[in-house]
């Protein structure tokens, strides 16, 4: 495989040459006086952040329903986040059309909730940072890809520490055209290897309720995920969580009941809704208040299901999600 070795320097100018035209954006990370958040450029890059080693949000949150013509988004981003922004694609939420993905090899990151003082800067830094203590998210630990080979494009770090831009599709290509330099064959070996396979999360309904019993139902796991997108949720309405004379209807229905109401239910329901889209990016356990350990399930349930039809959330833009799609001979070994 072929890719440009980047200098010191090169990405800001390739980012600054591609902003020059009025009607493109970059979407990415600034270095700000109280850490490194994203950020939409328009016209050029300052205190420009390749990486980012605190996880708040997943990017493609911003994302959902860009349908806008004529307006050129490039995103330079964690694999979670393009991986989210490509099932997004594929729901027909985003128009892929004006969007060039450019995913950034990852070496893990920590909780915003979390003190950050002390943590290096540098990727190669922040590896070794991280097998030598127990700070980062354990979504990133169990990450089933961190390194930069989603997407139209990838950045990734060989081990002497050089950077290197690898097109996957001919907009990746058209990225690395504004890089100076000649292609040339990448290292084999690269600082971010491939994830290893991890042990399933298993749970009983006892210790479901148990970690469950803390939630508010504040609902925050479902607005800060990126691939939970419904503008019209059912549980906006008094189907599932009844309020007002609809709960007292229910109460004298039904008899005593535990508030707030419906909380499993909904967990559970959300659990089937991105079971095949789950990216197992954390973003709900970040957004959770009572820090209910949301990426265990969601991720467990997700990846159980999706390795029944060998599939990876976000892995490719021409792999169609399972739910979505009949295949007459799936499943064969399945029991009627």
């Amino acid at each position: 495989m072929k890719g440009k070795k980047i200098r010191n320097g090169d990405i800001e100018n390739a980012l600054n040459k591609f902003l020059k035209d009025e009607h493109h954006l970059v979407l990415g990370f600034k270095k700000g006086t109280d850490g490194i958040h994203h950020q939409v450029f328009k016209g050029g890059v300052d205190n420009y952040s390749l990486i980012n080693h605190v996880f708040g949000t997943n990017g493609a949150l911003y994302l959902r329903r860009i349908f806008s013509k004529g307006i050129e988004v490039l995103l330079m981003m964690r694999p979670c986040e393009i991986r989210a922004y490509v099932e997004l694609h594929k729901l027909t939420q985003i128009e892929r059309e004006d969007i060039i993905a450019i995913s950034i090899d990852c070496p893990g990151t920590v909780s915003s909730k979390e003190s950050k003082n002390n943590m290096p800067a540098e990727i190669d830094q922040l590896k070794g940072y991280f097998s030598s203590n127990n700070s980062m998210r354990w979504a990133c630990s169990v990450c089933r890809e961190k390194r930069g080979v989603v997407g139209d494009g990838g950045i990734r770090f060989d081990k002497t520490g050089n950077l290197w831009i690898i097109p996957y599709t001919e907009k990746g290509e058209r990225i690395i055209s504004i890089i100076e330099g000649e292609l040339e064959e990448i290292p084999h070996e690269m600082l971010i290897d491939r994830s290893k396979e991890t042990e399933k999360f298993q749970v009983d309904m006892e210790t479901f309720n148990k970690d469950f019993e803390k939630c508010i139902m504040c609902m925050n796991c479902r607005d800060m995920c990126p691939v939970c997108y419904c503008l019209d949720c059912v549980f906006n309405g008094d189907e599932y969580l009844p309020k007002g004379d609809a709960l007292l209807n229910k109460v004298f229905r039904t008899g005593s009941t535990t508030m707030p109401r419906g909380k499993d239910l909904f967990h559970l329901i959300r659990m089937y809704h991105v079971s095949q889209t789950c990216v197992g990016c954390g973003a709900c356990e970040e957004a959770c208040p009572q820090g209910i350990p949301l990426t265990k399930y969601f991720k467990g349930v997700s990846e159980r299901l999706q390795g029944l039809f060998s599939y990876m959330s976000g892995r490719s833009f021409d792999e169609p999600i399972p739910y979505i799609t009949f295949l007459e001979d799936e499943l064969k070994e399945a029991e009627d």
